[in-house]
């Protein structure tokens, strides 16, 4: 029917989206292509393109985006291209996208772009907030986080937030995590809401970790082979909220991660400098009770602490080590003299094994019996 009577109101841009004169659209075989790509509002965003121009020469524009037609993830053209910044030495690394946002990191800049329009704009650049590598970046229920030599980061789709800082102050000293970060990656485990930050995707590293709860907003060291100390890809989430990577030993192996508990001969909890909201004021410590259990099991786990910002733990309870626990227990810790805990401003408390601790141990809680002294 069509050859008899030729319908002639269908064009080649009604159809496609793009004037007949481009002469090619998308990439073309093995010299085109793309570092890095998402899909938003039904578009697809392709960033640090190798393309051809409307001459046919294939160029590399390091610091563009290109953008397909609603709904034809597959069609690029030179044409449909967002630069927020034109030259500026620098190339996209890893594009993500959040609450109607396209993050757009580079090595040295996160630049956020505002899409919930047809016309793009950008909307703010965030300075020393790039990344090295694309598994550096990862997409959470709570926004996207990501982290470089610098820190820890989350976009929550208002403002960006350095997860090693809360309430105004830096929860992990810049010398630790700048002797800690190599190449780093991130990944995020949705069962939990906790994100792992691992030093190093390479060798550069042993394979130890960073882990941010989400829900307490804290975060937790894991020593180091934690993660195997071998060529790593990204890590990602399968179809089962589980987190997997592969690393290079044994030429491709497959790792799920893992945090159910296990035996430790090197395990060490220490606590803050605890002031009791009174950082100017002396106090007497009377007793430190622990609530813990240990399956019945020898802890091997001794408590000794510290007083006035002292990191030695030079004092020591009358009762050192922690009773075996068939449940929860309680154990009153009393200090073995009573005049290294008085007149004092803080208290820190260390839990340390001097041989393998159970995979059935744990600490449930810690109070701490003190008295204020008064202001002469």
């Amino acid at each position: 029917e069509y050859l008899i009577a030729p319908r002639e109101v269908e064009t080649y841009e009604s159809e496609t989206g793009y004037d007949s004169s481009i002469s090619s659209v998308g990439f073309n075989g093995t010299t085109s292509g793309f570092k890095t790509a998402v899909v938003a509002n039904n578009i697809a965003y392709a960033g640090n393109v190798k393309i051809a121009d409307w001459t046919g020469k294939v160029k590399t524009y390091g610091d563009a985006i290109l953008k397909s037609t609603v709904g034809k993830f597959d069609s690029f053209v030179l044409e449909r291209r967002i630069e927020t910044s034109n030259e500026d030495g620098d190339s996209i690394i890893k594009l993500e996208e959040y609450a109607d946002r396209l993050l757009e990191f580079k090595k040295n800049k996160m630049s956020l772009i505002n899409i919930s329009q047809e016309l793009e704009f950008l909307e703010d650049t965030f300075m020393h907030k790039g990344v090295s590598h694309p598994a550096a970046v990862c997409k959470t229920d709570y926004g996207v986080a990501w982290v470089n030599s610098l820190g820890c980061y989350l976009y929550d789709g208002q403002k960006v937030d350095n997860l090693l800082e809360k309430g105004g102050r830096q929860i992990i000293k810049e010398s630790d995590w700048d002797s800690f970060v190599v190449e780093p990656m991130i990944g995020y485990v949705p069962k939990k809401r906790q994100i792992i930050v691992v030093d190093d995707i390479t060798t550069g590293g042993d394979g130890s970790v960073f882990l941010y709860d989400m829900v307490t907003q804290s975060w937790v060291k894991g020593a180091a082979a934690t993660f195997e100390d071998q060529p790593k890809t990204n890590i990602v989430t399968d179809w089962n909220g589980d987190l997997v990577w592969v690393h290079t030993s044994d030429t491709g192996t497959a790792v799920k991660w893992d945090d159910a508990s296990d035996t430790s001969a090197a395990m060490v909890i220490s606590t803050k400098d605890i002031d009791f909201g009174q950082p100017g004021q002396k106090k007497n410590v009377y007793k430190v009770i622990v609530t813990y259990q240990s399956g019945n099991a020898t802890t091997n786990v001794q408590v000794d602490y510290g007083v006035d910002g002292d990191t030695s733990f030079a004092y020591d309870f009358t009762v050192p080590e922690l009773p075996a626990a068939n449940g929860w227990q309680t154990a009153e810790l009393v200090p073995d003299a009573p005049s290294e805990a008085k007149n004092i401003k803080s208290i820190r408390l260390r839990f340390a094994t001097d041989g393998t601790v159970p995979a059935a141990f744990e600490i449930n809680d810690v109070s701490i019996v003190y008295r204020l002294k008064g202001i002469r």
